[in-house]
């Protein structure tokens, strides 16, 4: 099934390079009505201020039920990633008490000492990785890498047996293309992941281990999570916790291979890495628009009175450029003393994985290249395709080389 185009600055036209369009739209006072398809016209929100003051207001819900069943039908009929928030009950589509309950659960398999334990698991997937990409000449970076390690680290986090990695790594991957060209393709392999995440579930409830399923199927009381619950946050953790991730770390890849200066300036230094992924979360970040917000009762945003039920975007993209907080804001700095960005969102809904995120992407950058210094695209930056979605900011693919060529002798 194909989709019709989407308006600017979303569409096709702008989906390598939206940056004019974004400075065009916070000129125009940051707020405005777009149309997306017929029933479906949300209000698009991208001054820093006002991105914030959407995500931080609790009369702004992100749970459909608090729309038309226009607007919701409107929803359903897009891209995958449009309509996740139609997809049972999980952190991005529901509010307090339920999210709160929820987000109270997972926090407890993602603490602080619980990331710092996943450092050493993550860099010996990325050199296991790149062990097997070294012989080749030419590889996906996306494909081949990004998504591979983001999966990986999220299954290990859920507690699938490691022998079903490849399996998800493969769905990973069909995911990324599917939602581009086949939504039936990529509605198959999620009906698969289901059923598979559907008995894993079960055996975590008989033998429960010390993973982030077994916490959440365990959970007793007040927390407890029913079997719907259960399956819709879990399916929801594995989509959200490897895409933006793997898209994320194929950006800030593209970014610095692009500079090689910058490029050399951090991959050795691990505060100076860090800066410049903070910096690249802000220019590059793979979130555009994190889901659906729909007020629920009169809200001001701007100039504008929002009504009850009408959805909003905020674009994180768009507020991590605005010039009132980040000046000069499509320059990459690394001495920038202010680095204002939304890239994982604000208030309650902030992502919960955004640690995990960050340690991830460290990992995988510095990894890919230590290993490959010289590493260069296989193709010009402008022939790339860039994912044409709402919600996802990314390449399709990622073709690179890992060496230079070497000079041919006469």
């Amino acid at each position: 099934m194909s989709h019709p185009d989407l308006p600017a600055p979303f569409g096709a036209a702008w989906a390598a390079r939206p940056q004019a369009e974004y400075a065009q739209l916070l000129e125009s006072g940051g707020i405005t009505r777009l149309t997306i398809r017929p029933g479906l016209e949300p209000w698009l929100v991208t001054r820093y201020d006002l991105v914030r003051a959407v995500l931080g207001d609790s009369r702004m819900s992100i749970d459909p039920a608090n729309t038309t069943q226009e607007v919701r039908q409107a929803i359903a009929a897009g891209r995958p990633e449009e309509r996740v928030a139609m997809l049972g009950r999980h952190l991005l589509s529901v509010d307090p008490p339920d999210h709160t309950r929820m987000r109270r659960l997972i926090s407890r398999a993602l603490s602080a000492q619980q990331m710092a334990a996943m450092e050493e698991p993550i860099a010996e997937v990325a050199e296991r990785l790149l062990d097997q990409l070294a012989p080749r000449d030419e590889i996906d970076l996306l494909a081949d890498y990004t998504v591979p390690l983001a999966v990986e680290v999220v299954c290990r986090l859920l507690g699938l047996p490691e022998q079903e990695f490849p399996r998800f790594c493969a769905w990973g991957r069909a995911m990324v293309r599917a939602e581009l060209q086949d939504a039936e393709q990529f509605d198959a392999a999620s009906g698969d992941i289901g059923k598979d995440f559907a008995g894993l579930i079960l055996t975590r409830r008989r033998h429960p281990g010390d993973d982030l399923v077994s916490v959440l199927a365990d959970a007793r009381n007040e927390d407890r999570l029913d079997d719907h619950e259960l399956l819709s946050l879990v399916y929801q953790l594995f989509f959200a916790g490897h895409e933006s991730s793997a898209h994320f770390m194929a950006n800030a890849a593209l970014a610095l291979i692009e500079d090689p200066t910058t490029r050399a300036a951090v991959v050795d230094d691990p505060a100076r890495l860090t800066e410049a992924l903070e910096e690249l979360l802000r220019l590059e970040g793979s979130v555009k628009v994190p889901t659906w917000r729909f007020a629920t009762e009169r809200v001001t945003v701007g100039d504008v009175t929002i009504l009850p039920g009408e959805p909003v975007l905020a674009l994180l993209a768009a507020a991590g450029r605005d010039p009132a907080v980040n000046p000069e804001p499509d320059e990459f700095r690394l001495d920038r003393p202010d680095r204002n960005h939304l890239a994982f969102g604000f208030g309650i809904h902030h992502c919960i994985g955004a640690p995990l995120g960050r340690v991830e992407s460290r990992i995988g950058i510095h990894a890919l290249f230590c290993r490959f210094p010289d590493i260069t695209l296989a193709r010009p930056v402008d022939h790339l395709q860039w994912r044409v979605n709402l919600m996802m900011r990314g390449p399709c693919e990622l073709p690179v080389r890992l060496r230079r060529e070497a000079p041919v002798s006469l």
